[in-house]
């Protein structure tokens, strides 16, 4: 039993020492805080970053702005960039793909051109070294007299291109042309010689004409991506005024929130 008599006689004089440190702790905190505040100790919060944050607080804030400030792409402008390069209005008015999509026709179209226009001079220079080769042809003649050639297997002789330029100016008055003597007379000696040459010959033209058509598919180009453009600024324009927005609007006043949002709606 003795025991037992000496742990109750120790409890409570354990809980009363507790309780006495307790409160020297807390009075102890209390001074040393009252003494810093007399003593102007800044140690919790400086003194000059407290009286700047008042400042900046006292400072009067916008009451709204918008998450995201774009001005919206001219119309006038984006026409004038896709008639100048297809794809180019698109870019600037922010369609990436459809920049893409005519840019990438634009480019098609002129390195078809460069293709055709190669070929062109590419036959064109191998039929005129075929007919100087064989039909014994002037190498310095005009595109006309090549022409010619490929219409007449000689220049002299009954039926030939002299004779038919003579009788056209005397039974019509018409000029075809002129006639060819001394040395840019022709002969093609065999008629696979002169089937030959009006093959080369029209493989020139041929190339030659797809060449412009290309010109014309890049003025087509042109015109679609203009239309298309003007279409896609007006429809995006019409978009923006109508559908809702978000805006940040800002507290003018520490009292009020320092940041919201807030949902807008063009009616």
């Amino acid at each position: 039993m003795e025991p037992v008599l000496e742990r109750e006689r120790l409890l409570p004089r354990s809980k009363t020492i507790v309780g006495v440190v307790a409160a020297t702790l807390l009075v102890t905190a209390c001074e040393v805080s009252v003494v810093s505040a007399q003593a102007g100790d800044d140690v919790l919060w400086p003194r000059a970053r407290l009286n700047a944050f008042e400042a900046a607080l006292d400072q009067p804030a916008p009451t709204s702005a918008p998450l995201v400030q774009s001005s919206p792409p001219n119309v006038y402008k984006a026409a004038l960039f896709s008639a100048l390069i297809p794809g180019w209005g698109q870019a600037y008015a922010g369609r990436n793909t459809r920049a893409l999509v005519f840019g990438t026709i634009e480019a098609g179209i002129w390195i078809s051109y460069a293709t055709f226009k190669v070929q062109e001079n590419t036959r064109a220079d191998r039929a005129i070294e075929y007919a100087v080769a064989t039909a014994g042809a002037s190498q310095g003649g005009s595109d006309d007299y090549y022409s010619a050639m490929a219409l007449f297997m000689r220049a002299d002789g009954p039926g030939q291109w002299n004779e038919f330029v003579r009788r056209r100016e005397r039974d019509t008055g018409e000029v075809v042309g002129v006639e060819y003597t001394g040395d840019d007379v022709w002969a093609w000696p065999t008629l696979d010689h002169f089937t030959r040459y009006r093959d080369l010959r029209a493989g020139s033209l041929e190339a030659g004409e797809r060449a412009t058509n290309m010109l014309a598919v890049a003025i087509v180009n042109r015109i679609a991506s203009v239309v298309d453009v003007v279409y896609v600024v007006r429809r995006d324009s019409r978009r923006k005024e109508d559908r809702f927005g978000l805006e940040l609007q800002l507290g003018r006043t520490p009292r009020e929130p320092l940041a919201s949002l807030a949902i807008r709606n063009r009616f």
